[in-house]
Parts: C-alpha cells; sequence; structure tokens
C-alpha cells in the first residue's frame, strides 16, 4: 500500500487589518487532503474555518514565558473537490488586529473519508523561549502511516535545519518554513515522512532562529486508503453471490 504524500503548499497570508485571513490552496486533485495550519498572535481569540467541510484537528491557546511569543494555533483539515485546486479559503477569528497567518498544504494518496491516523493528534506547547521547537512522542496506531510535524513558533528570522534530533523512522523531509515579520512575528514550519507503525520518542526541531521563542508543537499520521485483496471482485446484484464474497 502506498504512503501518503505531500504536494505543495500555498503561499503565507498574514493580516494585520481585520478578522478574516484569505488562505490560497496549493494545485492539487480531487480526493487530496488539504490542511491548514493557522496561527493568531493573542490568546483566547477563537480561530473558525470557512464551513463545515473543514475539521478541526486542534486550536488552543501558548501562554508563553515572554508575552510577545503568545499565540492561538489551529489545524484544520478537508477532502478536496474538483472546485478546489487554487481556490482561496477565508478562516476568521472572533476579534482583534494583531497578526493573523496562515498557510494551507496538499496531501495526496490518503484516505479521503478517513486520512487521521488512529493515534490522536499528538500536541506540546514549549512556554519558554528556546532555539528549537520540541515536539511530543507519537505512537502510531497504524503500521503505515505518514507522520507530519507542524511547528508554530513565536518569533521569526528562522532557518529549519534538514534533520530533526532524531530522523529515522521516519526520515523527515522540510515541507516548507513561512515567517512573517509582520504585527508581531511568526513562523510556521512542517517536515513529514513515512514511519511503519514504529513509536517516535520525542524528537526537537531547530529553528535558528536569531531570537528565540516559544512554541506550539503538532505531530499528526496520514494514512492511505486500505487495497482489498485481489482476490475480491464485484459481481452482479443478481449473481446470487454476496458484494465483496471471496471469489475461490
Amino acid at each position: 500500500m502506498p504512503f501518503p504524500a505531500f504536494v505543495a503548499a500555498g503561499a503565507l497570508a498574514t493580516n494585520v487589518v481585520n478578522q478574516t485571513l484569505p488562505l490560497v490552496a496549493p494545485a492539487c486533485c480531487r480526493d487530496d487532503i488539504l490542511i491548514a495550519q493557522v496561527i493568531n498572535k493573542a490568546l483566547s481569540v477563537a480561530i473558525s474555518p470557512p464551513d463545515a467541510t473543514w475539521q478541526q484537528l486542534y486550536q488552543a491557546d501558548a501562554d508563553c514565558t515572554t508575552a510577545a511569543d503568545d499565540h492561538r494555533a489551529a489545524l484544520f483539515w478537508k477532502r478536496t473537490s474538483d472546485a478546489d485546486s487554487g481556490a482561496t479559503f477565508n478562516f476568521t477569528k472572533a476579534s482583534g488586529t494583531v497578526l493573523f497567518a496562515g498557510v494551507i498544504s496538499a496531501w495526496r494518496v490518503c484516505n479521503p473519508f478517513a486520512p487521521i491516523c488512529r493515534t490522536a493528534l499528538a500536541s506540546q506547547v514549549n512556554v519558554g523561549a528556546s532555539d528549537n521547537i520540541t515536539f511530543p512522542a507519537f505512537d502510531p496506531a497504524d503500521a503505515e502511516v505518514h507522520v507530519v510535524f507542524f511547528g508554530y513558533y513565536g518569533n521569526d528570522l528562522t532557518a529549519m535545519g534538514a534533520a530533526m534530533s532524531s530522523d529515522a523512522n521516519p526520515d523527515c523531509t522540510t515541507r516548507y518554513d513561512v515567517e512573517s515579520s509582520a504585527g508581531n512575528d511568526c513562523t510556521l514550519c512542517c517536515t513529514s515522512g513515512n514511519n511503519d507503525g514504529t513509536n517516535i520518542a520525542s524528537r526537537t526541531w531547530a529553528t535558528a532562529s536569531t531570537t528565540d521563542a516559544g512554541s506550539t508543537a503538532l505531530v499528526v499520521g496520514l494514512v492511505a486508503t486500505p487495497v482489498l485483496p485481489n482476490n475480491y471482485q464485484s459481481v452482479r446484484a443478481d449473481s446470487g453471490i454476496s458484494v465483496g464474497e471471496r471469489i475461490r
């Protein structure tokens, strides 16, 4: 069974004027999975997706030691339709004119109806200022899973390392490292790789930031559509054989 794979990421969008953040999806195909990574540089301000086709994976505050690093992190996903390639999606927040930023990535060969690993998303808020983003351990319940690490960093001027502190199973590839100096700075970053179901210990990802910051770290698994054994086949409704019955 093939592993899910990264397709592309759209451009970073920012807004420091109002409560609407238009995010543009990258080019994608029907039944790809879009994941929106969104940050707001304030606490206790709810972030909402454009509509009910987007499902929330995570949303919480990071009340950091350095007040300038405070943020709210959110992650949403949706299954694509034919109209979603390059489309604009308006995410909103309840109030405020501080930095509101986000990016959408596209992922292929995921199960379009249940793309998320049975192990729930793992999260960790790193309140102290650090040059690293520390991610929690993650033990995939699925034997073939593409593990994705999303980092939300409370400052910019970052240069995410090619490798994490431990970089086997999964051996990760940086998917994007986008940052903004608008408003109260931020960096959004993503790295991912394939895993065979083996427990993944906590790891760190170096930012090489000019100024250390607090962060939020999320780990989620993507799974592919199961492949039916080749001794199953479709049959006529009037054949007397139940649909999906094994053919000998």
